[in-house]
Parts: structure tokens; C-alpha cells; sequence
């Protein structure tokens, strides 16, 4: 929050929708929501659908996978796959990663509920969000405004490609 505000008793617009749209803006609130979203982020949607975060302690990352294929896939890719997460995350965050095979937990509904694992917006679609909020003169709010329009725009672009 800007300096100027911490002390007038008022809280910026763009703060109070971040808040309310928070998972609009693709902004996890938890600390185990945000590293399942950089998970998802790092190894994109196929990845995403047989493997997850199952711990995090003194910066190893355990990854649950649901089969031996696919555990030994991360395996190879556990490098690049470190070296991507330690990008996305606070320094020290993850310095090691593990994949053990088992159950995933919540895979369906994260792929079913979430924006996460929704394809990139589109070129079109981003010019189009630019365009709608440019009139808003607050920075911090056109970004926000245009974060949900962008967002709701690729929702709707996903599920029309389902139908």
C-alpha cells in the first residue's frame, strides 16, 4: 500500500478488489495454494494433471506423482524444474526437489475451479482488456481492473473451447 494512504484511514480501490477478486487475479492466499499455483505455472497443465506440492520442509520440495512414468519424467526434468521454481519463489524458498509416487490429492478440482491451469491469454485478448480499462486513471487500478477482465476473458475463451 502507497506510503500516503497508510495513515488516512482510507484504503485504495484497487486494494479492496484485490481482496474480493483475489482469485479472479489468480493471487493464491495461502502459502500452500501459491506454491501449488507456481507448481502448475512451472510445468503447465499435462504436468499439473499427475503431479502436485506435498510438502515443503526446510526448502525440499516433495512432489507427489500417480505413476512411475511420470515420476520418472520429473525425474529428468528436475533440474529445469528446480531451477524454474526457485525463479517464481522467495530466495531459499525451494532447494531441493523429490518425487514420490502416490495419490494426488485435489488434482480434479484444481483443474476444474482454478485459472491455473488455463491456457495463456491470447494476443487479442490482451489488447482488447487494455483497451476497455484505459479510460481508468489510477495505475494501480487499471492493472487490477485489467487483471480481471483478462482473466475473465480467457475463462470464457477455455470454456467456449470445451462446449
Amino acid at each position: 500500500m502507497d506510503n500516503k494512504y497508510q495513515n488516512s484511514g482510507y484504503t485504495p480501490v484497487a486494494t479492496v478488489i484485490q481482496h474480493i477478486a483475489g482469485r479472479l487475479l489468480d493471487q493464491p492466499r495461502s502459502k500452500a495454494h501459491k506454491l501449488r499455483w507456481e507448481w502448475c505455472q512451472v510445468v503447465g497443465p499435462q504436468v499439473a494433471q499427475h503431479s502436485e506440492p506435498a510438502r515443503l520442509s526446510n526448502g525440499v520440495l516433495t512432489v507427489r506423482v500417480d505413476s512411475p512414468v511420470w515420476n520418472s519424467q520429473l525425474h529428468h526434468l528436475k533440474g529445469e524444474l528446480l531451477e524454474k521454481m526457485q525463479r517464481r519463489l522467495p530466495s531459499g524458498t525451494v532447494r531441493e526437489l523429490r518425487f514420490r509416487q502416490g495419490t494426488l490429492h485435489g488434482v480434479v478440482e484444481i483443474a476444474k475451479a482454478t485459472p491455473e491451469l488455463w491456457p495463456e491469454p491470447c494476443l487479442e485478448d490482451q489488447q482488447r482488456a487494455t483497451e476497455l480499462v484505459a479510460a481508468v486513471v489510477d495505475p494501480e487500478l487499471r492493472a487490477v481492473l485489467r487483471s480481471i477482465v483478462l482473466n475473465h476473458m480467457t475463462r470464457v475463451r477455455h470454456e467456449q473451447a470445451d462446449l
